[in-house]
């Protein structure tokens, strides 16, 4: 919880009254009996974390007296049912800190941004502030007790946190407490603190003073919960090394009794955050993207690199402390491709994570061309290695039979891993597994030259493998299916 906070602010204004003042006789004045709390100055704080951005004081004037008001920091404590001119006995310091003209009947907000991160940064005590007015026309303001609340005189303070600016304001009746009174030299025994206004001025060489203490009883610390949705290659559940964020996902913030409180997309990295929210018990919402499916929940042994969305994308509640922020709610999408059918190798080619496309690639590697271990077999172990064998550029040219066999025997091994019926090429793929598992690229050539019996059975193995991958043999192209013959890899 917030500690206490208390923001005590004394106003004192000098003002000019003619003898009739006494009775304080202006037709807004009324007497009120209460008894406030002890209000001995206490540590200024902010929500942690928080860096103070502006402190004002506003005050409203019932007449306009033109005069130039100063204002001075208070150095001794008061009490709004006690005070007199006597025992407040000029306790503040004369050095001043911001000045207003009272010039029309209106609002004043006075900048004190100063003097509040001094009483933050412990430089003096929280005892408040003083106006100085010292001229001979008097200055007449609205107090807290004044039947008008609308024109309460308030403290507002401002203050980022997280990158966010969020103010609070210390008003009677609304947040927290202000106590005020005059005092007047006039009568110096006299106490004031029940007054509906208050008077600064100075007449005869007999000064009045407003005073005003802002007290913020509690200001409670808001938390913070966040913060990833990410595209999980390899479907585990589990935040990987190069899987990345998510951007444009739809979120949802719940209370645990089902109320809606906030919704938000992810950012262009995936991440997601709610903050300003008070103490309480919470539950995420992630809405799937269209053609996506969650990763497993729970997976692993550490909570900040998990999914915690369940099939239908919520979390569980979710206990948020005052001032906690908890970044451990992630969800892991991924995308399903069509599983039964065939692919050519320009879709792998093309969704092999380096461009708009999502990587479906690695998911099925390491992939073997060539029986695995052998002397010349090629072990694709990355998307990039994936990607270069099926440009036919590194290893070899286009013009190379084996290149055009490293190809397409990869694109067949990919559509089987994804699912796809092999039966029509599988000894088609275990004769060229063998044969590659001898021969590499760099053999094609010698092979030509020797009118090797392997040039048209190489020629044979890529054709067949290419009229697998277009779906002319084998279950078929994945475009001759509609939308009934999506299902999940790995089913």
């Amino acid at each position: 919880m917030k500690k206490l906070v208390t923001f005590a602010m004394i106003v004192a204004m000098l003002a000019i009254v003619g003898l009739g003042c006494q009775n304080d006789s202006n037709p807004i004045d009324s007497k009120k009996t209460w008894s406030p709390p002890d209000l001995a100055a206490q540590k200024l704080t902010l929500p942690t974390g928080a860096t103070l951005v502006m402190a004002t004081f506003n005050i409203r004037t019932i007449n306009a007296s033109g005069e130039t008001i100063n204002v001075h920091r208070i150095t001794a404590d008061w009490d709004e049912m006690t005070v007199t001119w006597d025992n407040f006995a000029g306790s503040f310091d004369p050095a001043i800190i911001e000045s207003f003209t009272a010039s029309s009947i209106d609002w004043y907000s006075i900048d004190v941004t100063g003097l509040v991160q001094g009483w933050l940064d412990d430089d003096y005590p929280n005892y408040g502030l003083l106006l100085e007015q010292g001229q001979t026309a008097y200055t007449h303001y609205y107090s807290s007790e004044s039947p008008f609340t609308d024109y309460h005189p308030y403290l507002e303070i401002c203050y980022e946190i997280g990158g966010t600016q969020d103010c609070m304001v210390i008003r009677r009746d609304i947040e927290g407490m202000v106590y005020d009174a005059y005092v007047w030299e006039l009568y110096p025994t006299q106490n004031n603190g029940s007054s509906a206004s208050l008077l600064t001025g100075l007449v005869g060489g007999l000064e009045k003073y407003s005073l005003l203490k802002f007290d913020m009883e509690s200001v409670p610390e808001l938390a913070a919960i966040g913060d990833f949705v990410w595209h999980d290659m390899d479907m585990d559940g589990i935040q990987d090394e190069g899987e990345p964020g998510v951007p444009g996902v739809v979120v949802n913030l719940y209370d645990c009794e089902d109320n809606f409180i906030a919704t938000m997309m992810t950012d262009v990295d995936g991440r997601y955050l709610f903050d300003e929210l008070p103490a309480g018990d919470y539950y995420v919402e992630f809405i799937l993207p269209d053609g996506y499916e969650f990763s497993p929940q729970d997976q692993g042994m550490d909570d900040a690199m998990d999914s915690d969305a369940n099939m239908n994308g919520m979390t569980g509640c979710i206990n948020l402390e005052a001032g906690e922020t908890d970044l451990t709610w992630d969800a892991g999408i991924w995308r399903p491709v069509q599983k039964g059918c065939t692919l050519t190798i320009g879709y792998w080619k093309t969704h092999a994570g380096f461009g708009p496309q999502d990587d479906m690639v690695t998911q099925y590697l390491t992939i073997w061309l060539g029986t695995a271990g052998g002397g010349k077999s090629l072990a694709v172990t990355s998307a990039a290695i994936a990607v270069d064998v099926l440009k036919m550029k590194t290893y070899g040219k286009n013009n190379n039979g084996i290149t055009k066999l490293y190809a397409q025997l990869l694109g067949a091994k990919l559509n089987i891993a994804n699912g796809a019926d092999y039966t029509d090429v599988e000894d088609i793929i275990n004769a060229a597994d063998a044969f590659l598992a001898d021969h590499d690229y760099t053999d094609w050539k010698p092979l030509v030259r020797a009118e090797s019996e392997y040039v048209d059975m190489v020629k044979y193995w890529h054709g067949m493998l290419d009229d697998y991958n277009n779906g002319d043999i084998g279950p078929g192209h994945c475009n001759d299916f509609d939308d009934g013959g999506f299902t999940k890899p790995g089913i």
